[in-house]
């Protein structure tokens, strides 16, 4: 449950026009594109790597997940203080400043609604670069250079992305139901 925070603790939202600083500069084309998209996200605090459309890294989809659900929380807060005083911007046109809309619900609140279901899937995908654990093979059960959306999927519903893992997987089960 949000609980609203002191008007003190959250700082006041211009409804200027946002100057074109070296900050604002860094979102990405959509967002640019829209005045209004890039003072919500500077008011929401949203960092303007995660606005860019091209990048095809789950984890960089997830980290923009996790970002626009504490934007959420964020605006609401505001919203509830009386702090938010640029004009009225829904959770769904939010998504704008991230993804489009259609894909957004086609792939990423489709593939990360039920994430914190899957630990080693989400300690995977929080890892930064330099981070060896968990690894790919312990994870998916093998190493591909990149993780799609449908690669997620097949992972959620089989637990591996490889097929022999899976079979000496069953075969393992099999054997330990026989021997009960």
């Amino acid at each position: 449950m949000l609980v609203p925070a002191s008007s003190a603790s959250l700082p006041a939202v211009s409804t200027a026009p946002s100057d074109s600083g070296p900050d604002t500069q860094n979102f990405g084309e959509q967002v640019l594109k829209n005045p209004f998209l890039v003072q919500v996200a500077s008011a929401l605090e949203i960092d303007p790597a995660l606005t860019h459309r091209t990048d095809a890294s789950l984890r960089i989809w997830y980290k923009k997940y996790n970002a626009y659900n504490k934007a959420v929380a964020k605006l609401t807060q505001m919203k509830t203080t009386n702090i938010w005083t640029l004009k009225d911007i829904g959770c769904t046109e939010l998504i704008n400043v991230f993804a489009g809309q259609s894909f957004w619900h086609s792939h990423i609140s489709s593939a990360f609604g039920d994430i914190q279901n899957h630990k080693a899937m989400v300690e995977w995908l929080e890892q930064e670069e330099d981070d060896e654990e968990p690894s790919d093979l312990e994870v998916w059960h093998l190493q591909k250079s990149c993780y799609t959306f449908k690669d997620l999927g097949l992972w959620k519903k089989e637990g591996t992305l490889d097929k022999e893992y899976q079979k000496r997987l069953a075969k393992g089960k099999t054997k330990a139901r026989q021997t009960e």
